[in-house]
């Protein structure tokens, strides 16, 4: 790659640029955003958290020029919305039959807000693993707002139950028992995809990192897909290169390595 050439360099939130552990961005880390944006190329975030979720990367945010939120169901481009997709309330009233009747603790998310229809254990275990705030109980959250994903808190089987009986949702795991749920055919990579063609963009303009199974095709849509070291085994099975840890700085020996930074 010609690291010279104006790049579109995109990177997941959680495991990638945030370290939910020591609850920060590593110093290298930022220090390596500024250097790209100082060099002339973009950033992007690519996350399943909106917008107001950000709060975790107050140092670099500013240097962010668009962002893809929600698993893709939210797109930015110069911090202007250019796309969006919302769940049909005919599509949501079976899903969440299935989970009541399992008594599955699941949330709802929109553009602005966000809501949990109860609060136990699993759920306050979770929200702090990711470092993220903990939002309001409301099982009724679709009644008032459009719903862009929903999440829930399950085991596999459940999970393989819940999807038989909904098929027009896919269920992609961010921790040990939560999925995002998302429209079939949703992803970051259908919405880089988008976002490309908003920019007149070529897709081997694009270098992506991710750690999640949520980042597989993103990373794949990419003319340069990174996995962190301690990405999940599929997401590092389709990158085309692996890189050190986040708490071993993954992200900027990588571009040290593509030789965009020195």
């Amino acid at each position: 790659m010609n690291a010279v050439q104006n790049k579109l360099f995109l990177f997941d939130v959680d495991g990638t640029l945030y370290d939910g552990r020591q609850k920060k961005i590593h110093s290298s880390t930022c220090e390596a955003l500024q250097a790209l944006k100082n060099a002339g190329h973009e950033l992007v975030i690519a996350t399943g958290r909106a917008y107001f979720m950000l709060y975790s990367i107050a140092p670099v945010i500013h240097l962010i020029d668009h962002f893809i939120l929600i698993n893709g169901q939210h797109i930015l481009a110069n911090h202007q919305t250019i796309y969006e997709d919302k769940i049909e309330h005919q599509l949501l009233k079976p899903l969440l039959e299935s989970f009541r009747k399992r008594n599955i603790p699941y949330g709802f998310q929109s553009a602005y807000c966000e809501s949990v229809s109860h609060i136990n254990d699993t759920v306050l275990a979770s929200f702090a693993e990711l470092d993220l705030n903990l939002p309001p109980e409301d099982a009724n959250f679709h009644e008032k707002e459009a719903v862009y994903q929903m999440w829930c808190f399950c085991d596999e089987e459940q999970k393989k139950e819940i999807m038989i009986e909904n098929p027009a949702f896919d269920f992609i795991k961010w921790m040990g028992v939560g999925y995002d749920v998302i429209k079939k055919g949703q992803s970051k990579g259908k919405a880089l995809r988008t976002l490309l063609q908003y920019l007149k963009r070529d897709p081997q303009d694009v270098i992506s990192f991710g750690d999640g199974d949520n980042d597989i095709e993103m990373l794949m849509e990419s003319g340069l897909g990174i996995a962190m070291g301690n990405a999940s085994p599929a997401c590092k099975e389709k990158a085309n290169y692996i890189t050190s840890t986040i708490e071993e700085n993954g992200i900027e020996k990588a571009l040290k390595k593509f030789g965009f930074l020195e």
